[in-house]
């Protein structure tokens, strides 16, 4: 796109707004509120352009800093809420590989039930992935090529006391595809998962499913890692809802058992955190570069106040009052520019700071994968809010070393850390936006200023 038709979208989406943040409590609707959300969706989804939309996200048609890896980062270290997404994604994986199996095995054998397709113990590797054919009512189709995005790794594993050893994951889970010995599953820890699904089914009231369901290891797997209360990673749901998904559990693996959930899930995802994760990459500065930039926005604003009025006491003729709109516009416009987010500085070279798990990822990386026989075990006990919020805080740190590292930078580094180029241009023209409104509001209010000061007769005193 050339310049000028560039400018012409900025300044047509001058009174862009950004998405208003959305609180975990008010996205926690039930299913018998899922039509009331899905009507306000549109409302909350204001400031997120199409190509920035969670479809294009999730099917990898978006660039960093917005890509599906950059979403559970997201999730991971600021939400500390990542099993939504890492449940999602293992569902659209799982209806393909169950679809591709089941027309396996009816190519084999006119009667499907006679030969089960393979289940999460089998040797031979999985099946590729086909079209996506199993949609919520909030989604659309998703073609083949929608699964290559999903293998995009995440720096650091969600652990859990019943993951020693855990393998058959999806690489977004474990990030274990660079050593795939890692994958398999130990006998004792498949043993684990039946186990505690065993035991959700039986607390529940219902019959044990039989073994010979397919994928019925993989599936156990699933009830004790997002279902089971407790479980490491389990799903915000309703109690109809998970009582009647586990009924449908008894007597099927199929993908369709799995709607309701899905349909839960996604919701929380379209309309809480994907308008969070946009608010959030839209500010390409940390939080002492932000607190820097409003610092200096202010100390701007001041000197030009200083400047107007000594310029106005004194004897000096009205022409030199006018150069505090200088310090003005530069401080409005920067002060305005870091109330949302954004340094100028940073935004004139499409810029942005690194996130603090990326200045060590490569670190982080080498110690998931020397650590994975010996995970950590948190308490997944029920407790209020804020004593949860206090363990995931809690954990963080124990789990994260780049936490503590990041804590002992001098505040000068962190303000002037590393910097990467923005490749999403979607994002980049929201910031241009942004920048042009910062701009327009400083020569507004620094004109309306500077015009006061100079129709002020001058004081003459010195």
């Amino acid at each position: 796109m050339g310049l000028v038709p560039y400018l012409g979208q900025v300044i047509a989406n001058v009174n862009y707004r950004r998405p208003d943040y959305v609180s975990t409590n008010s996205s926690a609707a039930s299913m018998d509120d899922l039509s009331q959300t899905e009507s306000s969706g549109s409302a909350k989804s204001q400031g997120i352009p199409e190509a920035l939309s969670f479809d294009r996200i999730i099917n990898g048609g978006t660039c960093p800093p917005m890509t599906v890896r950059e979403f559970m980062n997201y999730l991971e270290y600021i939400e500390l809420a990542p099993e939504n997404l890492q449940f999602f994604l293992w569902f659209r994986d799982y209806a393909s590989r169950f679809e591709q199996s089941q027309s396996q095995s009816q190519s084999k054998s006119h009667n499907p039930f006679t030969t089960p397709p393979p289940t999460a113990q089998s040797e031979g590797p999985n099946p590729p992935p086909t079209d996506y054919k199993y949609e919520s009512s909030n989604a659309r189709s998703f073609d083949a090529d929608d699964e290559r995005p999903i293998n995009l790794p995440v720096p650091v594993p969600v652990k859990s006391p019943i993951t020693p050893e855990v393998g058959s994951v999806a690489p977004w889970e474990m990030d274990l595809e660079k050593d795939p010995s890692l994958t398999k599953v130990h006998s004792s820890v498949q043993a684990s998962y039946r186990a505690i699904a065993h035991r959700t089914f039986t607390e529940a009231g219902l019959e044990i499913p039989p073994t010979n369901l397919p994928f019925r290891d993989e599936i156990d797997r699933i009830i004790a890692i997002y279902i089971a209360s407790p479980a490491p990673r389990q799903l915000n749901l309703s109690f109809r809802l998970r009582h009647t998904f586990l009924i449908a559990l008894t007597s099927t693996t199929d993908p369709s058992a799995f709607l309701p959930v899905v349909k839960s899930v996604e919701s929380s995802l379209r309309f809480q955190a994907h308008p969070n994760f946009v608010r959030w990459s839209i500010c390409n500065g940390n939080k002492p570069r932000q607190v820097f930039a409003r610092g200096l926005g202010a100390f701007l604003i001041v000197a030009g106040l200083l400047y107007a009025l000594l310029t106005t006491l004194s004897g000096m003729s009205r022409g030199w009052r006018a150069f505090a709109a200088f310090f003005w516009v530069l401080g409005i416009s920067t002060l305005y520019a870091a109330w949302r987010g954004m340094c100028v500085v940073l935004h004139g070279l499409h810029h942005r700071h690194l996130r603090p798990w990326e200045l060590w990822e490569s670190e982080e990386e080498e110690i998931c994968l020397e650590g994975v026989d010996h995970p950590s075990v948190p308490n997944s006990s029920s407790s209020p809010d804020e004593k949860q919020q206090d363990k995931a805080d809690k954990k963080v740190k124990e789990d994260y070393p780049w936490v503590k590292k990041y804590e002992k930078r001098n505040i000068i580094r962190k303000i002037f850390d590393r910097e990467v180029w923005v490749q999403e241009p979607a994002l980049r023209q929201i910031q241009d936006v942004i920048f042009l409104q910062s701009l327009l509001f400083g020569v507004g209010v620094g004109g309306i200023a500077t015009v006061v000061f100079l129709v002020v007769p001058g004081g003459g005193f010195f």
